[in-house]
């Protein structure tokens, strides 16, 4: 392996570790007043910025209905994710939530295979297996209490089934905006030719659709009176995630030379491990049986739907 591979790989993993940084605002967020709807409303304007700035203003013009349809059904999907995310984490710590929010590309597999016929894989249904084992153990960590009686136990399975329920949500709200990238990054624009519609308008479609998440996320939050306990700390992290993110992004663009199967499964890899482990070691969460299971399935689906 020369050493330009290497120095590639390694960028892989650090975008991994920006990306992460998203996860953490959440958890920091949390006891400060600065919801998860507020750290998307500033990672929407800084990706509105960073796209609006490459777009060509007259391509908006061009765009057919059903692309703005799009947009908002994935900004939908990310402010009931960004709700859930805040139930969620008042239900348990961060690893299980960043684990689930980051198997988005299973219903990716799911939709290119009713839509497109994509033919899934033997590695492809064993990701998805992983997945729904990842969430399993995900479930086991909402509740640290032993049950002492039938109806304590009756009450531990009824929060367990809950918290599965709200990730599983979480995870199909999040996944909205990559299905909808699927979906644009196949369509072509005319039948018979080989230009998709994110291929033609990509900075129009990105910009759209974080301009969207920044609006709708600052207006939810406005609606639900939720108030940072310092603006300082909102806008603190929301600059974290916003740099995590674009940062994230723009070094995955520099690993391109590398093979997009090593770059995604370490890139997906890094960043759920990043998430998982800044948990443990900066907001106290337990090593238990179902922290491992819960991360390692996670890692194994990630691994098993890039192969």
């Amino acid at each position: 392996m020369s050493g330009s591979t290497i120095g590639l790989v390694l960028l892989a993993g650090l975008s991994g570790i920006c990306l992460s940084l998203i996860g953490i605002s959440f958890r920091i967020g949390q006891n400060r007043g600065v919801i998860p709807l507020h750290i998307s409303m500033c990672m929407g304007l800084a990706g509105a910025v960073f796209f609006g700035v490459q777009a060509n203003w007259a391509d908006f013009g061009e765009l057919p209905t059903f692309v703005w349809i799009m947009v908002l059904l994935t900004t939908a999907g990310q402010i009931g994710a960004m709700h859930l995310v805040r139930i969620c984490l008042g239900m348990g710590p961060l690893s299980p939530l960043w684990s689930a929010m980051n198997l988005t590309f299973l219903p990716v597999i799911l939709y290119s295979a009713v839509v497109f016929t994509e033919k899934i894989t033997l590695t492809g249904y064993a990701a998805l297996l992983a997945a729904v084992i990842c969430v399993f153990f995900a479930s086991l960590i909402s509740s640290d209490s032993s049950p002492e009686d039938e109806a304590d136990r009756k009450r531990s399975t009824r929060i367990k089934l809950t918290y599965a329920s709200l990730l599983v949500l979480v995870l199909i709200g999040n996944s909205l905006v990559f299905v909808v990238i699927k979906d644009l990054g196949t369509r072509v624009i005319e039948s018979g030719g080989d230009t998709t519609y994110l291929m033609r308008y990509l900075a129009p479609i990105y910009f759209l659709m974080y301009i969207s998440l920044a609006v709708f996320s600052g207006f939810t939050a406005w609606i639900q009176k939720a108030v940072p306990n310092r603006y300082s700390d909102l806008i603190r992290l929301g600059v974290l995630a916003a740099g995590g993110s674009i940062s994230g992004l723009l070094l995955l663009k520099v690993c391109m030379p590398l093979p997009a199967t090593l770059v995604f499964t370490i890139n997906g890899m890094i960043t759920i491990l990043g998430g998982a482990v800044a948990s443990v070691i900066f907001f106290g969460e337990a090593l238990k049986p179902s922290w491992y299971g819960t991360v390692g399935f996670g890692l194994l689906a990630v691994l098993l739907a890039n192969l």
